[in-house]
């Protein structure tokens, strides 16, 4: 194993390929509905691991760039104010933009778990019933009017903050099923991951775009869960515990004149910012249910792993010309004392003062110096 700057931005690279699958799903109508979370974050952790483990291995096939990565190395490489290359600039961006990330994160984190504290709460007995027949600790069921939509929180002692709504005891058993299943499941911890994720990888686009689809997946494999068994009357009644649930929140936003706030760290029974999209996919998530296409997700899955085992043994390099040497030591190679025969059985003849030097590929011919050179057909004149 070996590291340079090409192995570092060969991670790069590879980094972002590995993630086209995902952007793949997210362009698919509807994706949230058949794909799992599961994969979702299994592809960025390939992916995150990949950039972190910039090395190469010791057998690679070596895939040189005669323009592109030449001038990216050249513009790396180049001096701001003669003092420090741009590669080292771009590294410390990198760097300082993360921890900007991750102590914002931080900070709004503590912030919400303060305002969570200070919230009123409120003695709702439809609630306690339907806890009490779910066998949900009431310790972990807070009430309160400060909130508009369901929601759970809390990595090691998580909590299930209700709306003060008039709902009846059977609504509120099917939104405590839902919360619940969103602790059973790890959900909470789901979006950490990509949230510190994203942070690491805050200059790449493709990261809030999963990111946001990972809350409609959530979301969608908690209705999947809790509504696999149920009879068609059992779901209508979940779904109309979900309506009722956005109606109070919309009445809320209303009468208190401010959008509701989607909280990234968070798993909400209705994502704030786009409830009612969300509302009509669910709807027909639960309504129609659809196979989880098992053979897609296994593709996917297979050409990802393959994809980064890849990674480690193709390498992007920019081409080099090293010097031209001759037996009694350095040629230079000019346009005024060299040039170059095509020749008919299609090979490429460098001449140096009169003289055959050497015989170079057709990839060494578009690279300098050679590029700069006049080249004859065989048999032509030279003059």
């Amino acid at each position: 194993m070996s590291f340079s700057i090409y192995s570092f931005l060969n991670a790069v690279f590879w980094f972002n390929v590995i993630l086209i699958p995902i952007a793949i799903l997210q362009l698919r109508g509807n994706a949230a509905k058949h794909y799992s979370p599961v994969l979702l974050a299994a592809l960025a952790i390939l992916a995150a691991v990949r950039v972190f483990l910039p090395v190469d291995s010791s057998m690679f096939l070596v895939i040189r760039s005669y323009h592109v990565l030449r001038f990216l190395q050249q513009v790396l490489k180049y001096r701001v104010f003669d003092l420090v290359p741009v590669w080292e600039v771009a590294v410390m961006i990198w760097i300082a933009g993360a921890l900007t990330v991750f102590i914002r994160e931080m900070y709004l984190r503590q912030r919400d778990r303060r305002t969570r504290q200070s919230w009123v709460h409120v003695h709702n007995e439809r609630v306690v019933c339907a806890a009490t027949a779910l066998e949900i600790p009431l310790e972990r069921i807070v009430v309160t009017p400060k909130v508009g939509v369901p929601m759970a929180a809390g990595l090691f002692h998580p909590q299930i903050y209700l709306p003060d709504a008039d709902l009846t005891i059977e609504e509120w058993t099917w939104v405590l099923k839902h919360e619940q299943m969103h602790l059973k499941k790890g959900d909470i911890w789901f979006k950490l991951l990509y949230l510190v994720l994203e942070g690491l990888f805050f200059w790449n686009p493709l990261m809030p775009m999963i990111e946001d689809n990972l809350s409609d997946l959530l979301e969608f494999r908690c209705d999947y869960f809790v509504t696999r068994n149920c009879t068609d009357d059992e779901k209508r009644a979940y779904l109309l515990a979900i309506l009722h649930i956005l109606q109070h929140a919309k009445a809320k936003e209303e009468a208190e004149k401010r959008p509701r706030k989607s909280h990234s760290h968070m798993c909400t029974f209705m994502v704030a910012n786009d409830a009612e999209r969300l509302l009509r996919d669910r709807v027909d998530a639960v309504e129609n249910p659809r196979p989880k296409r098992p053979f897609l997700h296994t593709a996917i899955a297979v050409v990802s792993v393959i994809l980064f085992l890849a990674s480690y043994f193709i390498l992007f390099q920019p081409a080099t010309d090293p010097p031209v040497f001759a037996e009694d030591g350095y040629v230079e190679i000019t346009p005024e004392n060299a040039y170059i025969v095509h020749t008919a059985d299609g090979k490429y003849e460098v001449w140096v003062d009169g003289e055959l030097f050497s015989t170079i590929s057709e990839e060494v011919l578009n690279a300098d110096p050679m590029n700069k050179l006049t080249v004859y057909e065989e048999g032509s004149k030279i003059p």
